[in-house]
């Protein structure tokens, strides 16, 4: 969990210094002239636009912004006039860059949660829509912020979930919602996408075809599994319900409100699950807003 967080840290605050080197020359335009003198023995990454950003800042320190931004006019005036990029977003880029710094004082923190993470993910979307349009964050950031968005839900999924096979299949799930394309990408082994893939067969069938996959002891795993995630959901479905007529009692103040719920929460669930329910309330109140 904590390598998971510290991994999002990287990719929230540091992706804000990324830059990839393509092995591909065909995807590259050879520039000196364009380049720092430590990029000289690189290719001027012209694929992706921001990828053709990246390079340019990155000579940053030995060069300065404004040659920085002279240098990239003269390679961008230089490419097929269907290639070149609008001078207008670089600029737009190097702004939104400037700003993101202004967001990275309190990310070194390694006391960061899961909250804290959404909340960090939720100010870089905002910083990204300051700058740029839905069309342009979509060219620009797509990638970048569905994989935040991807370990984010599984961290949130890991909090839920009771055991690693609980999280195995919420995790699937969730991955069944995203495009085929971006499946491929998230899905670590062909076994869980199998296992997955059983979902919405009778009982009958999905045992065999578990049986199958991981044998007879694991297929019973996991119909016991189903069985009480079954009766699990029930109960919480139950349990929203009553807590949303509490919700919209309007007698009640937001204190009388919090003690209700507490009360309500510690009558239908153990004490182990507490933490667990407490982070579902937020998942279904994220999703009954939206």
């Amino acid at each position: 969990m904590k390598k998971i967080v510290l991994t999002l840290v990287v990719l929230i605050v540091v992706v804000t210094a990324i830059f990839i080197y393509k092995n591909n020359t065909n995807k590259h335009i050879q520039a000196k002239s364009f380049q720092s003198k430590s990029q000289q023995d690189t290719a001027i990454d012209s694929k992706f636009d921001r990828d053709t950003f990246e390079y340019f800042l990155s000579g940053l320190g030995e060069v300065e912004l404004d040659d920085l931004q002279a240098k990239f006019i003269q390679f961008n005036s230089q490419r097929p006039a269907d290639s070149q990029i609008d001078k207008v977003l670089f600029q737009q880029y190097i702004n939104y860059k400037t700003y993101l710094q202004t967001l990275e004082s309190n990310a070194s923190s390694d006391e960061f949660g899961l909250e804290d993470l959404m909340a960090l993910n939720d100010l870089l979307l905002a910083a990204q829509l300051k700058f740029f349009t839905h069309e342009q964050q979509k060219d620009l950031f797509a990638e970048e912020n569905q994989l935040r968005t991807m370990t984010l839900k599984k961290l949130e999924l890991q909090q839920v979930a009771a055991s690693e096979e609980e999280f195995n299949v919420l995790w699937q799930q969730e991955l069944q919602l995203l495009p085929v394309e971006e499946q491929v990408v998230y899905k670590n082994a062909a076994l869980m996408g199998s296992l997955a893939d059983t979902k919405g067969l009778d009982t009958q069938e999905k045992y065999l075809i578990r049986q199958e996959l991981v044998g007879a002891e694991g297929a019973q795993r996991l119909a016991r599994l189903d069985e009480k995630n079954n009766a699990f959901s029930t109960q919480l479905d139950d349990y929203f319900v009553e807590r949303q007529v509490l919700m919209a009692d309007d007698n009640l103040t937001d204190e009388e409100l919090e003690f209700a719920i507490t009360d309500l929460r510690e009558a239908n669930f153990s004490s182990q699950q507490q933490r667990r329910i407490k982070a579902l309330e937020r998942i279904h109140d994220v999703n009954t807003e939206s």
